[in-house]
């Protein structure tokens, strides 16, 4: 396991060391990594884009796998590949808001898939409503979040959500 405390900083600040173990606790709790979440915790602490060798000797990572974890940083569109001079560099994408609507959308299109193939098989019938229930809630979370309105989980839950 990477100590962010003991890589090789080059100038890195202190403000940047506490960034990038936000950022790296944050990733963890995604259910990325420690090699994907230290990774996208330097790229978003950078001023400017990294090689894929400038990355490797920031985390002390081998080359390979610092090829092997921006590769699945990118599948999660949560970086950006982009050709320099005679190499490509990376960015970290910090649009979160697109990319939980991203989330969300694939989310929905799961589900409703799912409510469909249960449509008509009676041993499922409660699945159904189970599917339902969740893609209202989903539906309920996408207003909330486009309107802006209410104040917590409460502006979300359905009189049939709560439990109790």
């Amino acid at each position: 396991m990477v100590d962010i405390d003991t890589m090789s900083h080059g100038c890195i600040t202190t403000v940047d060391r506490v960034v990038m173990r936000v950022k790296a606790l944050m990733m963890k709790n995604w259910g990325f990594g420690e090699g994907c979440s230290t990774i996208y915790a330097v790229l978003l602490t950078s001023r400017e884009p990294l090689s894929a060798e400038e990355i490797s000797k920031r985390t002390n990572y081998a080359y390979s796998s610092t090829i092997s974890y921006l590769n699945t940083l990118m599948r999660w569109r949560l970086v950006e590949r982009v050709r320099s001079t005679r190499k490509n560099v990376y960015i970290a994408n910090v649009n979160f808001v697109e990319l939980i609507k991203a989330e969300h959308e694939k989310l929905m299109a799961h589900l409703k898939q799912l409510y469909e193939a249960i449509q008509g098989t009676k041993d499922l019938e409660h699945l159904g409503e189970e599917v339902e229930r969740a893609i209202a809630y989903l539906k309920r979370v996408e207003s909330v979040a486009e309107t802006g309105t209410g104040t917590g989980i409460e502006g979300i839950e359905g009189e049939g959500d709560k439990d109790g």
